[in-house]
This record gives structure tokens, sequence and C-alpha cells, in this order.
């Protein structure tokens, strides 16, 4: 089920980029990207570091054993895939918007 709403998160996000670069311009496209990005490295920190404490487990050899998996790695990959292209479909958005504007102000 996380693999399945990782992959639409990770779809969606960039696509949704060129509607909010439209409409509220890049910067904010991208700093909402960057958002959830961070949010989606933070999670697994939080929701182990919860499971540490309840469990009595050390927190720091938690976070180091999910900091060295590869699967931290793959994120990190997919998340940069996710910016760049959120990235690109905003900038598309953003000329178009730009374009808009001066065409309106001529």
């Amino acid at each position: 089920m996380e693999a399945n709403l990782l992959s639409i998160v990770v779809v969606c996000v960039p696509l949704l980029a060129a509607p909010v670069a439209l409409i509220w311009g890049l910067r904010k496209a991208l700093l909402a990207t960057l958002f959830v990005a961070a949010a989606i490295l933070i999670a697994p920190y939080v929701y182990f570091g919860i499971w540490a404490l309840s469990e009595g487990e050390n927190p720091w050899e938690t976070f180091k054993a999910i900091f060295v998996s590869s699967t931290a790695m793959i994120m990190i990959m997919i998340l940069g895939w996710m910016l760049a292209w959120a990235a690109a479909y905003g900038a598309i958005a953003a000329i178009l918007r730009l374009g808009w504007l001066r065409w309106r102000a001529a």
C-alpha cells in the first residue's frame, strides 16, 4: 500500500506543479514540491523514531540503520526525479504565464 501511495505522490506532484505555476508562479510551485519531498524524506525517521521509543530501542541506532539502508538511497533518487520533473513542468507553465501576462499588458 505504501508503494502505491508513493507512486501516486511522485507522479502527481510534478503534474500538479504545472497548474500551481500557472496560478501562483514557479517559485511557489517549486517550494510546495520541495516541501512534499522533505516530508517524504523525513517520514521514515519520524515513524521509526516513534517505534524505537515505544519499544525501548536506541533511536540513534535506528536512525543510523535507516540512513545506510538502500531504500534511503532509492528514495533520494526518486525524489530527485520528482523535483526535476516538477521544475520542468513548472517552468513550462511559468513561461506560458509570463507570455500571457506580457500579452495582456501590451
